[in-house]
């Protein structure tokens, strides 16, 4: 298949073949990217985006602060700024030496509640901010200031 001179078929010259298949790949991207409609196009509104975590370490959590930047380590977008954040206690059930249940706050953990402000475009599947579409449920790795924390979003109002 390929001759003494490096020729695909004694005719394409495979490091040409790989070249033009690299170029036409980059176009294909740039099309996709830049020139096509993308879905969520339409107007930017302000609103508020609920992001949960069940279980945050204590030491984390108290890094959290109103006006903060958030951001979306995964996707590399700036979701919008802390508006309100709570810390809500984590209780777990232990067995005591009576054996009775017992229900305990957690003092390690607790769970955290953002309310941001952002900007997005919203349609019927959620809120996409800078490109990525954010729905309830969405999962990612987020810092809020110097917090970094795994949340869920929770719900977009």
């Amino acid at each position: 298949m390929i001759d003494e001179k490096g020729r695909l078929f004694g005719k394409i010259n495979i490091v040409d073949l790989i070249i033009v298949l690299v170029v036409a790949a980059a176009l294909c991207f740039a099309m996709v990217k830049y020139v096509l409609p993308q879905s969520g196009s339409g107007k930017t509104e302000q609103k508020e985006l609920v992001l949960f975590c069940h279980d945050t370490p204590q030491f984390t959590a108290r890094q959290i602060e109103n006006g903060a930047k958030v951001w979306d380590q995964s996707a590399d977008v700036e979701l919008g700024t802390v508006k309100s954040f709570e810390l809500i206690p984590l209780y777990e059930t232990l067995a005591g030496q009576d054996g009775k249940v017992h229900s305990v706050e957690n003092d390690w953990l607790c769970s955290v509640r953002l309310v941001l402000d952002c900007e997005g475009v919203t349609d019927e599947h959620g809120i996409t901010i800078d490109g990525t579409l954010y729905a309830s449920g969405h999962t990612m790795t987020v810092f809020a200031g110097e917090a970094k924390m795994y949340l869920k979003v929770e719900e977009i109002r």
